[in-house]
């Protein structure tokens, strides 16, 4: 059942635990998916870079309204097309790349089935978060990657922090209450 709290001078609403573990479980069904979003950009690199490159890249209105951006795509498809072509062990390890992507999606299964119990999961992939938001500025530097590109490289790991902050509050929450009966 749900009930309305009033602490001071603010209403605050208390999900009954069902709904509760429904909220969990799609803020950690989110994360999933964005973990399998990731999958594709590592398992079609090539391809999309190729696409971004027609719509994006030079000569396009990109270029135009925003030459920097359509300077970076355009640099990302070269190096992908001639690293693949010169050496194809590369995308070899976008494969390995991609499993690793595969075995991060499973282990949120864990999570989503009992997130009480597993917790510490949720704890793991929230470090892993800020980790994935600060990675774009220590090593992005190093390797030439404009300051736009970190941006949205480390907005990945924000948002996904985001959405896992609310389940982990909400799990804990649960096993609060569950610790009440």
């Amino acid at each position: 059942m749900s009930k309305i709290g009033i602490y001071g001078k603010v209403k605050v609403y208390f999900m009954d635990a069902k709904k509760t573990l429904r909220v969990i479980r799609v803020c950690l069904v989110l994360f999933f998916l964005g973990i399998l979003f990731g999958l594709h950009t590592v398992v079609f690199v090539e391809v999309e870079t190729a696409l971004f490159a027609k719509f994006l890249g030079r000569g396009t209105w990109m270029a135009q309204t925003l030459p920097v951006v359509s300077t970076w795509i355009d640099t990302l498809y070269v190096s992908i097309t001639e690293s693949y072509r010169a050496y194809p062990v590369m995308a070899y390890c976008m494969d390995w790349l991609s499993y690793a992507c595969i075995v991060f999606a499973l282990f949120i299964v864990g999570a989503i089935r009992d997130p009480v119990r597993n917790v510490w999961i949720i704890q793991v992939y929230l470090a892993a978060c800020v980790l994935a938001s600060l990675l774009p500025w220590v090593v992005g530097p190093m390797r030439g990657v404009p300051v736009f590109w970190r941006v949205l490289d480390g907005s990945f790991g924000v948002m996904g922090f985001m959405i896992l902050f609310v389940a982990y509050r909400l799990t804990r929450r649960l096993e609060r209450e569950a610790k009440v009966y």
